[in-house]
């Protein structure tokens, strides 16, 4: 019997594991030209959502291994949305993220 994990018989032992901690939701949102962003922590990646404001449809879905590549690939898909003269760099700038955790 592994008496390491049995922590109800033997109260003085304890796994050798530590303890994991991790965020329950951590994220930024904003919005621009009709279109809803949110970029949220996922396992270690960020995860972008884009939806229509009005209708909440969710437009378009991307992971990426840090908040500001999800970020700039938000403004990428709105500049592409726009479909007129939108820079991505500079509209990735303008955009007024709201952090939330």
């Amino acid at each position: 019997m592994n008496m390491a994990a049995c922590g109800t018989c033997h109260p003085g032992l304890t796994p050798n594991m530590p303890a994991l901690l991790f965020e329950i939701r951590h994220g930024f949102r904003a919005e621009w030209n009709g279109l809803s962003f949110v970029v949220e922590t996922d396992s270690g990646d960020w995860t972008l959502q884009i939806r229509d404001s009005a209708t909440r449809n969710t437009l378009y879905t991307a992971r990426r291994p840090h908040a500001r590549a999800a970020q700039h690939a938000a403004a990428e898909y709105a500049a592409f949305f726009a479909g007129g003269p939108v820079n991505p760099d500079r509209l990735a700038q303008q955009l007024s993220w709201q952090e939330y955790w």
